[in-house]
């Protein structure tokens, strides 16, 4: 059984590397006046689905393998900088670090360690593993999968899945950066709410 070919319009993905927040991509299109195209893609968009961005054709093999390389090492600095922010301990929260978790309790209002090995390497880092579950069927101990929580290292709002939760932090497990974050967290919360009952 063949694979299916991965495709951007008419170029035909032969090389891609997903590092950072994007993807680099190099596709060949021979048909084309310029066969060689490198871009980013990504799926930040409302629809959630690849998109290609800074396409760039090309009508020089070389050219354009040396463009690709100089967008994968853009990323990786780029990525770099991101992590160089975290200066805590960079030790992955494990089932150990967790109060176990039990699929049909409630998660909300709870900071949930989310398991590591699914996430790419790159951001296998306790910095984007504790989240302060808020909503979503998943962490209401529904039926569904999809926990809506805030990241408390980035702050970034976001989805994950509850197989994806390993389960509550343990209290004496939580680190102080975490602690603080958590602190600034709710007192945002606190202050929102409090504006939008003014504004009533």
């Amino acid at each position: 059984m063949r694979e299916e070919k991965r495709m951007l319009g008419n170029y035909e993905v032969v090389n891609s590397i997903y590092i950072g927040d994007k993807e680099v991509v190099f596709g060949v299109d021979k048909s084309d006046k310029y066969p060689f195209l490198v871009s980013y893609c990504d799926c930040h968009n409302p629809l959630g689905v690849p998109w290609a961005t800074e396409s760039v054709g090309c009508d020089d093999y070389l050219e354009a393998m040396e463009l690709f390389i100089q967008r994968v090492q853009s990323q990786i600095e780029q990525t770099k900088s991101e992590l160089s922010k975290f200066t805590f301990d960079n030790t992955v929260f494990t089932k150990e670090h967790c109060i176990p978790d039990k699929r049909s309790s409630s998660i909300v209002g709870k900071v949930v360690v989310i398991n590591a090995e699914p996430i790419r390497y790159e951001y296998q880092h306790p910095a984007f593993q504790l989240v302060l579950a808020e909503g979503g069927n998943g962490a209401t101990g529904g039926r569904g999968n999809a926990v809506f929580g805030t990241c408390l290292a980035t702050g970034e709002k976001s989805r994950w899945e509850r197989y994806d939760v390993l389960g509550e932090i343990k209290p004496e497990c939580m680190p102080a950066w975490a602690k603080e974050a958590l602190a600034k967290i709710k007192a945002q919360q606190k202050e929102n709410k409090q504006k939008n009952r003014e504004e009533r």
